[in-house]
């Protein structure tokens, strides 16, 4: 009996409990996109991260997108970071379609990861102006590296269409948003995940990552930290990195690193054993669900250093929340123009070197985007009339189709250097072709045409023409569309020769676009940083910043860096250096005289002179002022002071806020640079030298095309000597004669 009533409480508990579960079946949503990811425990609150599709075209920020019947495919590109998922993600789209479109027949079909998502029909109301839609993307298939592609199907008549008809087009606005809803994401503490989470490289933005000193840091730990911010700057690249500094005390938020010894360590890792040597470990931030600090340790200051390189050095298993640093050995010093993002000179080198990824030289579609492969050179190239890019191109294509025609083209930063027309009867080829030579140093700017720059974009594209007729209504003629491929080969190759290094200095244009002359020595071995002893935090977040930049132009890291708190000639002959600290004067306005008294200032400061401060003080800025002044070492006629200077800190943020990108600053000449909340201005004041060196005959034909009076006056010159010598001879000749 009681067996029996035991046994229907439980059928009637498990009826409730079916019935429970079908009410809940029913009312949960099908559309997969809406559903949130499964409760995890290792989540935190979320937020909202909106970005502009425009600036997620592969290949930089573009000024528009427009699809049209040939043209019908766009890719977009975006990335997660490894500590964070997306529970939510849609897609805001704001476009203009033709008005000659057939509403609903047209369409706009989305896919995310090659997954459709949802098909937008083109609404009658979207017909010749602005209309806004809403796409959810299901966020169960976002990964780290994520592509969305929007397709535009367009009809404009129900028979005899023409793909190629102008009337076939939608422009996408630049109001158009990617929204992710995204959670923090508490990771287990291992080192195995390195560079993450602490470095950014699945995003296009710029790394934040705060520097903890249980005090000011001394030359030791500062050169620990600078060895570690080129290590992240070598990872960002492109992206930028900044590096907020912390004087005993938490960073509000993020992951950050920190450095300690076991006498000078922050107060909040006051529990952490002390330290029988170097050291590297990955912990909870304290007060935080879900942020982790990386602790450099070690016995005293030079254990950090070696920790750091050690990191750096990629020799090293890195595995656990904990790595001991054991037998380390110094790498060797690099070599003058090694850098590895560099291509070298007088040595063929294949596309596969220069490569950034597999694929990067394959296009497809039915006009075949051109495909682009980034290539950068030393700075102080100088090439002359015989020198120039060899390139020796190996391609296939799809073959053109009947009478069709196809062509490829080759560019340099947008310059045609040459093209080919292509063969109907084979899909492969290979052809030499060269840049023209020029006399001179590489172009500093956009409108320098057919000459070489420090950062190249080297493209190439196959160009399809093809005739289409859309027929009469009476002769109707239907055109199927076959999708082209072009490959160029990673086997081909590139040579640079006939160039010389010289350069004329100082000029800033050569420092801010490729760190000039410290990147000479990638690894730095040839540089001193002179930084106060004291240094506000705003200082050292300064010097983070440099030479993370640096790292971001040379792939290499700054290892080798030397950082004094004092200028000696004993110290800083035969070096390179860079000066971080206050404005030696106030400058009474941003004009030449003034920035010529702030580079004299600075040499003065040098050799331990007295700078005199202007008797009246005309000009003050309340919302700061930063300076880089570049002028001659005044310890060593071959190397370069450049001084990067602030007034408060109000100064130090509008500097670091230049400083922390590597694009930033490109435009700037001259050897002063004056940087305030407006604008920025620089001037070209000081003597001027020069670093590397010409053939002697290359410099005769220099001064002479920079004087033209002199020129001219050498030409007389020479005219009358060889004149007076045929004179002579014809005197002597008629002499012999007479005889």
């Amino acid at each position: 009996m009681k067996l029996s009533k035991l046994s229907a409480l439980v059928m009637s508990t498990a009826l409730v409990a079916f019935a429970s579960v079908s009410s809940f079946a029913q009312e949960t949503p099908h559309d997969a996109s809406s559903v949130s990811p499964v409760w995890r425990t290792d989540v935190t609150g979320s937020f909202t991260q909106q970005s502009s599709l425009l600036k997620l075209v592969p290949g930089g920020q573009a000024k528009n997108i427009r699809l049209t019947g040939i043209n019908n495919t766009q890719y977009l590109d975006f990335g997660v970071r490894a500590d964070e998922i997306v529970s939510s993600a849609t897609m805001d789209l704001a476009f203009t379609a033709s008005p000659a479109l057939i509403p609903v027949r047209s369409q706009i079909n989305v896919y995310l990861n090659s997954q459709l998502q949802q098909s937008v029909p083109v609404m009658p109301e979207a017909l010749g102006k602005l209309y806004r839609t809403k796409v959810t993307l299901d966020p169960k298939q976002i990964k780290s590296n994520n592509q969305i592609t929007l397709e535009f199907v367009g009809h404009y008549q129900n028979i005899c269409e023409r793909p190629s008809s102008e009337t076939l087009w939608l422009d996408l606005d630049a109001k158009s948003l990617l929204s992710l809803v995204k959670q923090k994401v508490k990771i287990a503490n291992d080192l195995a995940r390195w560079p993450a989470p602490f470095i950014d490289t699945f995003t296009n933005n710029a790394s934040v990552i705060p520097f903890v000193f249980a005090k000011a840091p001394d030359n030791e730990t500062k050169k620990a930290a600078a060895i570690l911010s080129s290590l992240v700057g070598k990872y960002t690249q492109w992206r930028g990195a900044d590096f907020p500094v912390y004087y005993d005390r938490l960073p509000i938020n993020g992951h950050f690193f920190v450095f300690a010894t076991n006498s000078s360590r922050p107060s909040f890792l006051s529990d952490l054993p002390l330290a029988d040597g170097p050291q590297i470990y990955m912990m909870d931030a304290p007060e935080s669900r879900s942020d982790k600090m990386l602790v450099i340790s070690g016995r005293d200051e030079s254990d950090l250093v070696v920790a750091v390189k050690a990191l750096a050095s990629g020799d090293h298993v890195l595995i656990g929340d904990k790595l001991p640093i054991k037998d380390f050995k110094e790498a060797p010093d690099r070599r003058a123009y090694d850098a590895p993002n560099w291509v070298p000179i007088d040595e063929t080198i294949a596309f596969s070197q220069i490569m950034q990824y597999p694929g990067q030289l394959t296009s497809r579609g039915y006009a075949p985007p051109a495909v682009h492969m980034p290539m950068s050179i030393a700075p102080d190239l100088y090439m002359v009339g015989t020198g120039g890019l060899d390139v020796n191109l190996k391609y296939r294509y799809t073959k053109p189709e009947g009478g069709d025609q196809a062509q490829l083209r080759m560019r340099i930063n947008n310059y045609l250097v040459d093209s080919v027309n292509l063969s109907q009867q084979s899909s492969s080829g290979e052809r030499e072709m060269r840049l023209p030579s020029f006399n001179g140093p590489l172009a500093t700017s956009p409108s320098e045409a057919l000459a070489l720059a420090a950062q190249n974009d080297l493209s190439f594209e196959v160009v399809y023409r093809r005739e289409l007729s859309e027929g009469s209504p009476d002769n109707c003629k239907s055109v199927v569309l076959l999708p082209h491929q072009m490959e160029i080969d990673p086997a081909s190759t590139l040579t640079l020769n006939g160039l010389f290094h010289y350069a004329e200095m100082p000029n800033l244009t050569l420092f801010t676009q490729s760190a000039y002359p410290y990147s000479i020595f990638a690894d730095l071995s040839r540089t001193v940083a002179v930084i106060p002893k004291e240094a506000s935090a705003e200082k050292v977040t300064t010097l983070l910043n440099t030479t993370a930049r640096i790292a971001a132009v040379t792939g290499a890291v700054a290892t080798k860096l030397s950082v004094v708190d004092q200028a000696t000639e004993a110290q800083l002959d035969g070096k390179d250096v860079l000066l971080i600290g206050e404005m030696p004067i106030t400058l009474p306005d941003f004009k030449k005289d003034n920035a010529e008294q702030l580079q004299q200032a600075i040499a003065d400061t040098l050799q331990g002179e007295e700078v005199l401060q202007p008797e009246e003080i005309l000009f003050s800025p309340d919302g700061g002022v930063g300076a880089i002044v570049s002028l001659q070492s005044p310890f060593d006629s071959d190397r370069t002071v450049v001084a990067l200077l602030s007034e408060g800190q109000a100064g130090s943020y509008l500097l670091n806020e230049q400083l922390k990108s590597p694009s930033s600053m490109a435009t700037v000449s001259g050897s002063v640079v004056i940087i305030n909340e407006q604008s920025m201005s620089d001037f070209k004041v000081g003597d001027s030298y020069t670093i590397g060196d010409l053939p002697w005959y290359h410099k005769i034909w220099q001064t002479m095309s920079n004087y033209p009076l002199l020129l001219v006056l050498c030409a007389l010159v020479c005219a009358v000597l060889v004149g007076t010598g045929i004179f002579y001879f014809m005197r002597l000749w008629v002499r012999g004669r007479a005889r």
